[in-house]
């Protein structure tokens, strides 16, 4: 299957690829992505389209509470880890 750009088509584990490196390449790829995203919605702020101050204010609440709930999930996630119980 050929690579449209799209990360999830590449999410499958690759033949002796550790966590991390599984990790490291998919978090690389979408975060690019989501940049990119973010690029294209700056692209908005030019006098080519109408817009005012509440529709600017609900697009960057929209964004920073989705970036916060992603954050707190990272955070949860490495507490539990810290929380298990060793021998």
């Amino acid at each position: 299957m050929e690579n449209t750009g799209n990360p999830d088509e590449t999410a499958g584990s690759r033949p002796g690829e550790t966590k991390e490196e599984r990790f490291r390449r998919l978090a690389e790829q979408r975060v690019a992505a989501t940049l990119d995203k973010i690029r294209l919605i700056g692209n908005l702020a030019t006098s080519q389209y109408s817009y005012n101050g509440d529709q600017v204010a609900k697009i960057f609440s929209a964004l920073k509470e989705a970036l916060a709930d992603v954050e707190d999930r990272f955070h949860r996630t490495l507490e539990r880890k810290k929380d298990k119980f060793h021998l």
